[in-house]
């Protein structure tokens, strides 16, 4: 046969072509997905990454916080047994937070474990990291953490010494006494349990231990953040990448324009309903009306808060900032049963916390530089407003 002609024909240069458009292309495919798997692989071990070293510095600044706290209750407590013999001329607030700070709450120390779980259920991940000495401060810090937890919650010097149940005494009174009788009573009464207990060996031995505590505490946080100042050179993960990350899931949802907000906003629980409502002319107003139970000395039942408030607001990018001019406080204690003799009682308790909580409430407001402000977003279908500030989440839904 003439191979000159043969390769001539016209439906063999077609085939030939065919043929290697299809081995290219097939080619071309797997480089290209294998070239993609590849990269996703490297995007998720860097997500990993970052989500280990923010959950190291949010353990950092867990610590950081709890140390400015308790060295807050160390010092006031000082101050507090180094005056027994005046606690009268002592502000309660300072009495209270004495006593907080040597009464077992019986709540245990705790940090949020969710990051360290996924970091151990993704083996296949992490082992793949690129480094090793990355992995080896991970799982030191996760011990550390541990360590520190187990320690913390042990009945030894870093729990408090006075139990919860022994604050019951402070709330027994006489049912015949009138309502400054009974302050008087209960501010008696705490002012002796704290000269007793602030004379006690064991609570003496607690407090002044407390800046060796705080030193173990500095120490954790000194070594957690050389750690981590490693572990982000070590990743090559900067300052800016790790801010973007935490943005990325602290912000959902569509930035708010001033359209959509305009109208009823509703948030309800069981006892509570919390509602805006946003006009046009950029004034709104605030109700909140909360229901829970109440025990007090002569009174047993449920009061019911109704905070009114309104004012000004304004979008600034994703934030929803609200700046108030009026408000209104009312407390409602008709579910609140009482003996027919102290009706008077709880009316005079009712009047004076409602003045005292709307006096500090336009207080607060009448400061020039007060305003309220959240992180706002919509969902998909706009009816559902997400109001986030600091750890704290609201949802509201449109009203009809």
């Amino acid at each position: 046969m003439d191979k000159k002609k043969f390769l001539n024909n016209s439906w063999w240069a077609p085939l030939i072509i065919s043929i290697i458009g299809t081995a290219i292309g097939v080619g071309l495919t797997f480089a290209v997905n294998n070239w993609m798997d590849k990269r996703q692989k490297q995007q998720t071990q860097r997500l990993m990454a970052m989500m280990v070293i923010h959950d190291i510095d949010e353990s950092i600044n867990y610590l950081k916080n709890y140390k400015e706290e308790v060295e807050t209750m160390y010092y006031t407590t000082m101050y507090v047994r180094n005056h027994l013999s005046e606690l009268e001329s002592l502000p309660t607030d300072t009495l209270f937070q004495a006593l907080k700070f040597i009464v077992n709450d019986e709540e245990d120390f705790r940090f949020d474990m969710s990051k360290e779980k996924i970091f151990h259920s993704s083996p296949d991940i992490w082992q793949n990291l690129g480094s090793m000495k990355f992995i080896d401060n991970v799982q030191s810090f996760y011990f550390d953490r541990q360590t520190f937890q187990n320690i913390f919650n042990r009945p030894n010097l870093w729990q408090e010494p006075v139990p919860l149940k022994e604050t019951e005494c402070l709330m027994i009174g006489s049912n015949n006494s009138s309502l400054e009788e009974y302050y008087e009573l209960y501010y008696n009464k705490l002012r002796e349990f704290l000269k007793e207990k602030l004379a006690d060996a064991h609570v003496n031995y607690f407090i002044d231990y407390t800046p060796q505590r705080i030193g173990v505490i500095n120490t954790f946080i000194k070594e957690w953040s050389m750690m981590n100042d490693e572990n982000k050179f070590l990743m090559s993960i900067t300052d800016e990448e790790l801010e973007n990350y935490v943005n990325s899931f602290n912000t959902n949802g569509i930035a708010v324009k001033d359209k959509n907000l305009i109208g009823t906003w509703s948030s309800s629980s069981s006892d509570e309903l919390n509602q805006f409502e946003f006009r046009k002319d950029h004034t709104y107003s605030f109700t909140s009306n909360e229901t829970s139970a109440a025990n007090i000395n002569f009174s047993q039942g449920k009061l019911t808060r109704i905070y009114i408030e309104t004012g000004t607001w304004k979008l600034e990018g994703d934030s929803l900032f609200a700046k108030p001019d009026s408000v209104d406080y009312k407390l409602d204690a008709s579910k609140m049963t009482v003996q027919p003799e102290k009706r008077e009682m709880l009316d005079n308790w009712v009047q004076n916390y409602q003045k005292e909580s709307l006096t500090f409430y336009r207080n607060t407001i009448k400061d020039s530089n007060y305003r309220r402000s959240w992180n706002a977003h919509l969902d998909a279908s706009r009816n559902k407003l997400e109001l986030k500030k600091d750890e704290s989440v609201l949802y509201y839904k449109r009203g009809k």
